[in-house]
């Protein structure tokens, strides 16, 4: 199989499980209205009447305490594929000294845990012969969450090496630039442990 063809597939995959996020959306109770708001990075969903739940904790602050900056991105995630019309998704560049670092996506749903059953289920029928470093495990410390985390570095699907933790009712999409990983680690570690 051609990576071009694995792209494709990856792609059709990615459509189909957005179609079943929206089927799910509608066909469910208690519509909600979606906005769009900034430069498209961010999309919420607030339930007529109510009040959305806040269950993570603040992702832009957690940077800049651990000496990130951010900017705005429109970079394509596996998140913003698998993620219905009613999940909030947030997107932010990361920047480190002015040099991009990576990118962190991220939704909030009770479905989290559907979601990345889905995306781990995507990506096994797309992953290429040149993935590597592959890990998927539970990681549980004794003063934080349970966090299932997921991660491998694939050329056909991306260049930059791509990790996915789910903990609470969130998950994250991180891409890290090659050779910053490190660093980058560290920033995960601090965002999903809270």
């Amino acid at each position: 199989m051609t990576s071009r063809s694995k792209i494709i597939i990856t792609s059709l995959l990615l459509v189909f499980l957005g179609g079943l996020s929206a089927a799910d959306y509608y066909l469910s109770a208690g519509h909600g209205t979606v906005t769009r708001s900034g430069s498209g990075s961010t999309i919420s969903s607030v339930p007529v009447g109510g009040v959305r739940k806040q269950s993570g904790p603040d992702v832009e602050t957690i940077i800049a305490a651990e000496g990130f900056t951010t900017s705005s991105t429109s970079d394509l995630s596996f998140l913003a594929q698998i993620g219905g019309s009613d999940t909030e998704i947030e997107a932010q560049a990361i920047l480190k000294d002015g040099d991009r670092a990576g990118s962190v996506t991220w939704i909030e749903s009770p479905k989290v845990k559907t979601y990345f059953i889905s995306l781990k289920e995507a990506l096994l029928t797309a992953f290429s012969a040149d993935m590597r470093d592959l890990k998927d495990e539970t990681l549980q410390s004794p003063t934080g969450p349970v966090r299932n985390y997921l991660t491998f570095v694939d050329p056909s699907l991306s260049t930059e090496r791509l990790v996915f933790v789910r903990v609470r009712e969130r998950l994250y999409e991180f891409h890290i630039v090659l050779g910053k990983e490190e660093m980058m680690n560290t920033l995960i570690q601090a965002i999903t442990t809270k």
